[in-house]
């Protein structure tokens, strides 16, 4: 425990999966056999109502806390078994049956991850000074030094992802557009048009955190600009051939 205190920065704990999930089955298996008595005997007491709320109210509060429990974060498996034999070294007796400290390890950090994958792995791989904000520098300072992943997108890192998406952003317009208008025709425009939309719906549905509506919007309006830039361009073509002499 001292060592916990001084050397870790995150406490970890066990979520004791089949513990748990004994405990839902043991109380549902007990509130099946009080509704077929019910049903049986077709009357409850006020006793036996009072008994059922209180029943009824701790098997909702066991899947609540479950349910709360699998929503942190789970170590790695390399962590996992370090701090199961931490926990074995210190704390397993001859007493004990099987491997008691088997089970799935968390920390208090919801497992929902929020930050899109471009920041996500700019988080992960720039070094710990940029990737760290100065309050989560200051309260992680262990893991800070050893160069470990943050948890929070500093200003830096942030910033950078707006460039880069807004970069991306105006390259992905202009790029097609200049190869559609050095040597233009038709195939070559729908080719440029169809590898473009391609490139762009990967890089939003990898690289950005949107929702399947926002890809869907997006998409196609990358799709109509650059559609109506090929209409555009070959209906101008098009004129010129028309206007030249001895056409």
């Amino acid at each position: 425990m001292a060592a916990s205190l001084t050397e870790e920065e995150e406490f970890h704990f066990l979520r004791f999966e089949f513990l748990q999930r004994l405990n839902i089955v043991h109380m549902q298996t007990e509130l099946a056999r009080r509704k077929s008595r019910f049903q049986k005997e077709r009357k409850a007491t006020a006793d036996d109502m009072d008994d059922l709320k209180i029943k009824m109210r701790d098997y909702a509060t066991a899947i609540r806390d479950y349910q709360y429990l699998r929503n942190k974060h789970s170590l790695k498996k390399v962590e996992m078994r370090k701090r199961k034999l931490l926990l074995q070294r210190y704390f397993q007796s001859s007493d004990d049956f099987n491997d008691p400290f088997q089970s799935h390890y968390s920390y208090f950090d919801d497992a929902h991850e929020k930050v899109d994958p471009l920041r996500s792995t700019f988080m992960r791989y720039l070094p710990a000074r940029l990737t760290y904000s100065h309050k989560e520098r200051s309260e992680r300072r262990k893991e800070y030094d050893e160069g470990k992943a943050p948890k929070e997108v500093s200003v830096f890192v942030d910033r950078l992802v707006r460039f880069i998406v807004a970069s991306a952003g105006g390259i992905f317009l202009i790029v097609p557009m200049i190869i559609m208008t050095l040597g233009p025709s038709q195939t070559k425009s729908l080719v440029t048009v169809s590898v473009a939309v391609t490139v762009f719906a990967l890089m939003l549905s990898f690289g950005v955190r949107v929702s399947n509506a926002e890809t869907l919007v997006s998409t196609a309006t990358y799709a109509a600009v650059l559609v109506v830039f090929v209409g555009t361009s070959t209906t101008a073509s098009s004129a010129t051939t028309t206007n030249l002499p001895g056409s």
